[in-house]
């Protein structure tokens, strides 16, 4: 059992970082309050679909948290952590079925739609009330539906990374 812990725990960590790291990899989005088109969301729906509900709302509340709170976004991160641990984790129960984790196309694009529209609307709420107004948070909902379709090529690298069976928590 402690084997187990300490592996979940490294695991946590590890993909938190990669969370951070690829978030780290973005360019402005112009229009939007505090928009970036980064890999973070790629990163997170493959962790999701792969790892599960778990790993997928850890490393996206804390590693999308950290990304502003290092980044130098402090005022998004109590909603980026909300939000993002929510959509890891909608990602990752909804991606869930008997032949393993992520292994229905069908149900990860559904699950992935899903993500996206907590993403979507967490966003904009969270946005309006405490960032800008109503409609100013508007305009930040094209760049997080152009972060969920670069997230979509997750599922064009999931099959790649399929054989990656002995990370997982038996």
């Amino acid at each position: 059992m402690e084997r187990l812990e300490t592996r979940r725990i490294v695991l946590s960590g590890m993909f938190i970082a990669l969370v951070v790291v690829s978030t780290f990899i973005n360019i402005p989005y112009p229009g939007s309050a505090g928009g970036l088109m980064h890999l973070g969301t790629l990163t997170l729906i493959i962790i999701s679909l792969k790892f599960g509900k778990h790993y997928g709302a850890l490393a996206g509340g804390i590693g999308m948290g950290l990304f502003d709170i290092l980044g130098g976004w402090m005022a998004w991160a109590p909603g980026t952590i909300v939000v993002r641990l929510l959509m890891g984790y909608v990602i990752g129960v909804l991606s869930e079925d008997k032949n393993g984790q992520g292994s229905n196309i069908v149900k990860n694009v559904f699950a992935i739609i899903a993500g996206a529209v907590v993403m979507i609307v967490g966003y904009y709420f969270y946005e309006a009330i405490f960032l800008t107004t109503f409609k100013a948070a508007l305009l930040s909902i094209n760049g997080n539906i152009a972060q969920i379709l670069i997230g979509f090529l997750g599922l064009l690298i999931l099959p790649m990374i399929q054989g990656i069976e002995n990370l997982k928590d038996n």
